[in-house]
């Protein structure tokens, strides 16, 4: 009998405990915009937004990626914007222009591989109760070509570094970038060629965390040619993306306006 008590107290200890846990976080606390990212401060692309909003909700929220051990093309020089989706409901719309160097295709380079790559990711964040609240992301993967895996994802079939619905992990495919809400979907991407096994996680723009990196949008760019490396790159125009590259054996990836159009930008 003493055996039994001691189990069944064991048992209600574990319970307490349990319930005593604390239940993880939801949400970004730490932006010191609500109501007041909406008519306030300076708002360079009149887009009704103050621009330290806009900076300050895409860097929080911006992805970590997991990116594949044996990746060779992990260089970039990341971008976004940022638009307003719906005052009522003060939920906002965040585009990723991760600016891949280049694309290394499969097959160790011998298919598909081209310079730059116009892979994004689009996420949909609102504020309520004095927290920002992850709840879409559309994942860019091989956008409109015959092996197309792009999706929306809802912020509970996502991965988060800290927070949930804050900023989510994404698996970016090995050498070909295409983005995915988890290690299972991306090893069945891209008709099968894309993998994601045996990755290590960085920020998207760990070096420069997005500092003057909006390019405001196809209407009203803040920014769209950037000279770097010695080469010029339209980020907004109707223009192939070269990455910063341009070998002349290899094709380039394709444009970014098109993608910031669709999406509302």
């Amino acid at each position: 009998m003493a055996s039994v008590v001691r189990s069944r107290a064991a048992a209600l200890v574990l319970v307490v405990s349990l319930l005593s846990v604390p239940a993880f976080a939801e949400g970004i606390t730490s932006i010191p915009f609500g109501d007041s990212c909406w008519g306030t401060g300076t708002d360079a692309d009149g887009d009704g937004l103050s621009d330290d909003c806009e900076y300050q909700v895409a860097s929080a929220f911006m992805p970590t990626l997991w990116l594949a051990r044996d990746e060779r093309g992990a260089g970039r020089r990341p971008y976004f914007a940022v638009k307003s989706q719906s005052f009522a409901l003060r939920t906002l719309r965040i585009f990723y222009l991760a600016a891949f160097y280049e694309d290394h295709g499969v097959l160790g380079g011998v298919v598909d591989a081209h310079d730059g790559d116009t892979e994004f990711q689009v996420l949909e964040v609102h504020y309520s109760d004095g927290r920002w609240l992850l709840d879409w992301a559309f994942l860019s993967a091989h956008l409109e070509t015959v092996c197309e895996s792009s999706a929306w994802y809802g912020w509970a079939q996502l991965d988060y570094v800290a927070e949930s619905r804050g900023a989510p992990r994404i698996y970016a495919a090995q050498d070909k970038h295409g983005t995915y809400n988890s290690l299972s979907t991306c090893d069945r991407g891209g008709c099968y060629v894309d993998g994601c096994s045996q990755g290590t996680s960085e920020l998207l723009d760990p070096d420069n965390r997005l500092v003057s990196r909006n390019v405001g949008s196809t209407g009203a760019p803040l920014i769209n040619a950037v000279t770097f490396r010695g080469q010029t790159e339209r980020l907004l125009d109707d223009v192939e993306f070269k990455g910063w590259d341009n070998r002349w054996y290899r094709p380039n990836a394709t444009p970014y306006r098109a993608r910031l159009i669709r999406f509302g930008f």
